[in-house]
């Protein structure tokens, strides 16, 4: 079943985007043009056209997202629009359009990257990721066209509004609870979680002046995991909760959120947690349909390499939504290796030409040369000396 509608799917989209997708998801190695026609055995001239036409093949992909959007739309279940940018590191590249360097959550280290602002729509039964825009450092970009990381978020929050987009409230981690951001989510009467810095000064009920990790009734003893007060910030009245979490490498940590809704601290935590897919999202992109491989200098063909990932995500996404894998990772294990040859059919399948006698470029296969070698041997005189 899950085959069947992955494949229905596809065939929604067009021959040029559906074979770079279909690419993606079979190819177990690096996700260049060179690579991925070798594992599926078709010619990378469709591959690199697809990348030729980026521009024009990224606002299509983002129009088969919005509407995948729009019809997984539960009004009975809430859900957030996320915002959240990530890193693809560069290392070796020199000449890749926007390249800056910025500090990469996994190494913890300053590196040459490219960064991402990816924004998806997530709720308990589905996670689709809708568009990106990328970030670049004032230092690279220049004091006049810089455009910082909560402007951008401002811009696809707008824009997917503009688009039709329904949610229920904004998620955002730690990079996003400025003034400016404030003052937009206000602006806009969204309703909103964000994770905010534990030494940020709020003005309790009291009066009193204090970072929120000095605030008394903010203080989990024991076995309490969570706590919500009322405080000010930038003059506003606001929800701030104390959750105490396990850390990856055992113990404890303790974060703190912010949000304008009006609900019991385990609840706060729940619809923060809401957030979390994005970063599986993040991971999957990165893994399986290689964020971070893409070759090409042009900005506009590394956008459309990444919204390729994010259509073959959302489509299995989807036609996973009764469960039969335990995710889009263990999904793509199981195409792989069950499904490779259904999934290649849908890309080899003869399209109509004008010119029946030219050879479809999508299909390569060695067995043409050896078939046709007795047919041209008239061609070439060396054969008949």
């Amino acid at each position: 079943m899950m085959l069947q509608s992955v494949i229905k799917l596809l065939e929604k989209v067009n021959i040029q985007i559906r074979t770079y997708v279909v690419c993606l998801i079979l190819t177990p190695g690096r996700k260049n043009c060179a690579e991925m026609a070798r594992t599926v055995r078709i010619s990378p001239k469709s591959l690199y056209a697809f990348l030729d036409d980026g521009k024009d093949n990224s606002k299509e992909i983002e129009k088969h997202l919005i509407e995948f959007a729009k019809s997984t739309r539960d009004k009975k279940v809430k859900r957030t629009l996320v915002v959240d940018p990530t890193s693809i590191i560069k290392r070796y590249a020199q000449l890749i359009e926007k390249i800056c360097y910025d500090k990469d959550g996994c190494t913890k280290h300053v590196e040459k990257v490219i960064v991402p602002v990816c924004v998806s729509i997530v709720d308990e039964n589905v996670k689709i990721p809708l568009n990106v825009d990328f970030w670049v450092q004032r230092k690279a970009r220049g004091r006049q066209k810089y455009r910082s990381k909560v402007e951008i978020a401002q811009e696809l929050i707008s824009y997917l509004i503009s688009q039709g987009i329904e949610f229920d409230f904004v998620s955002l981690d730690g990079a996003f609870p400025t003034p400016d951001m404030f003052s937009y989510l206000q602006q806009t009467k969204h309703k909103f979680i964000l994770r905010i810095p534990c030494n940020r000064c709020v003005v309790t009920n009291n009066g009193k002046k204090l970072q929120l990790r000095h605030i008394p009734s903010l203080k989990l003893l024991r076995n309490s995991r969570e706590k919500t007060i009322r405080a000010k910030l930038y003059g506003k009245t606001y929800f701030f909760t104390a959750h105490k979490r396990k850390k990856r490498f055992g113990g404890y940590e303790t974060v703190f959120l912010v949000s304008n809704m009006n609900l019991p601290a385990k609840q706060q935590v729940e619809m923060y947690n809401l957030r979390w897919p994005q970063e599986k999202i993040n991971r999957t992109s990165k893994q399986k349909f290689g964020m971070n491989q893409c070759q090409m200098l042009a900005l506009s063909k590394q956008k459309a390499h990444i919204m390729a990932g994010y259509l073959a995500h959302t489509i299995i996404e989807i036609a996973n939504i009764d469960k039969q894998a335990q995710g889009v990772d263990a999904a793509i294990n199981i195409l792989r290796t069950n499904h490779f040859d259904d999934l290649v059919d849908t890309v080899r399948k003869q399209q109509k030409n004008k010119h029946p006698h030219q050879i479809d470029c999508i299909e390569v296969s060695p067995q043409n040369y050896v078939q046709n070698f007795h047919n041209n041997t008239g061609e070439f005189n060396v054969l008949s000396i």
